[in-house]
């Protein structure tokens, strides 16, 4: 595990999700290992995910601190938001093949049935794994992408049952013993639930089809702005988000020409005009 990786992620976890992070690279025997741990949580009343690169696996772990009862507790008594947005996560994670084990007071739960899960929890295991996967010990951007694809989730998952209120603490990460800097917040719902979007539903706008990424290259790599499909005025404060019902990743164009209107233009009347326009003008060729 190369330090370089380590601070991607620490850059990746406090953009994405919104969590300012340690990373620490661990010596293991049968592979490369980097812990990461939240800032504003003791070691050990808090938690830290392990982050392993083996040969043919790659696995993302939950690792709850020694007195983290407490916090435990605290996931088990999540509001319906917070396990949609789990939910979101753990769908788009299924659907790449991703392994997904989750266990709570010991026995084996379904990250998607939230209505099954105990009403108290008092253990918790996470864990992520994908296999068969060829590692390559030297390719940067292959690790950077494991880290989107399951260390980014995983924090989010777990980040979305906690809870915590909504602000921004200027702070600082560290990689062995060194400051990086990293976007300070804690956890932010507005940015959780955006990163659970563009997880479950991807980077290609819906309304048109455009892809930074294919325009831009590693520029426009993962960006993508997210709509609210219900106008934020209407629903008020106190609506609670079902991230895979409520939000669409849209363009920047597509953005903007939703919001010329209000209410919003809806998107499906979006993709019609676009689909009338490209007609129009593939008969005048």
């Amino acid at each position: 595990m190369k330090d370089s990786t380590a601070a991607f992620a620490v850059h990746a976890i406090g953009d994405r999700v919104g969590v300012a992070v340690n990373a620490k690279i661990l010596n293991e025997g049968d592979g490369a290992c980097c812990e990461l741990t939240p800032l504003d949580l003791h070691p050990n009343e808090g938690f830290a995910v392990q982050f392993r690169l083996g040969w043919r696996s790659v696995e993302a772990v939950f690792v709850p601190g020694p007195f983290s009862g407490q916090l435990i507790a605290r996931m088990g008594e999540c509001d319906i938001e917070a396990r949609q947005t789990f939910g979101a996560f753990a769908t788009a994670l299924l659907a790449k093949k991703v392994k997904v084990l989750m266990r709570v007071n010991g026995s084996e739960t379904n990250p998607l049935v939230a209505d099954a899960w105990p009403a108290q929890w008092s253990k918790a295991e996470l864990s992520l794994k994908q296999t068969p996967i060829v590692v390559e010990p030297e390719n940067d951007a292959q690790h950077e992408r494991l880290v989107i694809d399951l260390v980014v989730p995983i924090f989010g998952m777990v980040v979305a049952l906690i809870g915590a209120e909504e602000n921004e603490l200027p702070t600082t990460g560290e990689l062995e013993g060194r400051a990086i800097q990293t976007i300070a917040t804690r956890y932010e719902r507005k940015r959780l639930n955006r990163e659970a979007c563009i997880q479950l539903k991807g980077c290609c706008c819906v309304v048109c089809g455009f892809d930074f990424a294919q325009t831009y290259g590693p520029l426009g790599i993962d960006y993508i702005e997210v709509h609210h499909l219900k106008s934020l005025a209407s629903i008020g404060a106190d609506y609670r988000i079902d991230v895979a019902a409520d939000l669409a990743p849209v363009c920047s164009n597509c953005h903007a020409m939703a919001h010329r209107e209000d209410p919003p233009v809806p998107l499906e009347q979006l993709r019609e005009l676009v689909e009338e326009r490209r007609r129009a003008l593939q008969s005048r060729t």
